[in-house]
């Protein structure tokens, strides 16, 4: 993959984290609004961690299977994490907008953590397409580091107005890339 296909899937993947940290956003007061930082970097960090465990536990499946069923692989997981996307989409319940003063660290290190899951699988199916590690960990980092800190900034001005939209968008980028790597694989058996 180049880097412009790893930045979309990287954004598509980053989606989630965005609209937990909107509907964050939308519950801060003006003193937690000022630590968002914090909150995006523990974010970051998690991130960059399901990375590097993903990328491990690819590189133990690409040692033993043939390229073609890696990329094979790799398109279902991205297929997957853009159905578990949509679904997420649907199963939103309501969020009522008010103040919440129970919000701290420890709770944004267990959201962070939930929310790179997905992470975790785009490592392996970015080491089974042969991407490089260093690219897409420092991309995917930068990319939820950016998406935390504008999920919270927009949920603190405009509230959880386009959140289904957000994850929508996710998914059909995830649907598109899977649909382009078959493809490839397609090509290349001819």
């Amino acid at each position: 993959m180049n880097t412009i296909e790893i930045l979309v899937t990287c954004l598509a993947l980053s989606l989630d984290c965005f609209v937990v940290m909107m509907a964050r956003g939308a519950m801060m007061n003006p003193q937690e609004h000022r630590r968002s930082l914090i909150n995006s970097l523990i974010f970051a960090g998690s991130s960059l961690l399901m990375i590097v465990l993903g990328s491990l536990a690819g590189s133990l499946i690409k040692s033993q299977l043939v390229l073609h069923v890696n990329q094979v692989i790799a398109a279902l997981i991205l297929f997957a994490l853009g159905c578990f996307l949509l679904i997420q989409t649907f199963r939103q319940k309501a969020i009522e907008e008010r103040h919440d003063d129970s919000f701290n660290y420890k709770k944004v290190l267990i959201l962070g953590l939930i929310t790179s899951v997905d992470v975790f699988l785009l490592g392996t199916s970015m080491t089974l397409l042969q991407a490089d590690a260093f690219q897409v960990c420092l991309i995917s980092t930068l990319v939820t580091l950016a998406c935390v800190e504008l999920g919270q900034q927009i949920g603190f001005r405009l509230g959880l107005a386009y959140r289904r939209t957000i994850f929508t968008a996710g998914s059909v980028i995830l649907f598109l890339i899977s649909l382009k790597v078959l493809f490839q694989v397609l090509t290349h058996l001819r």
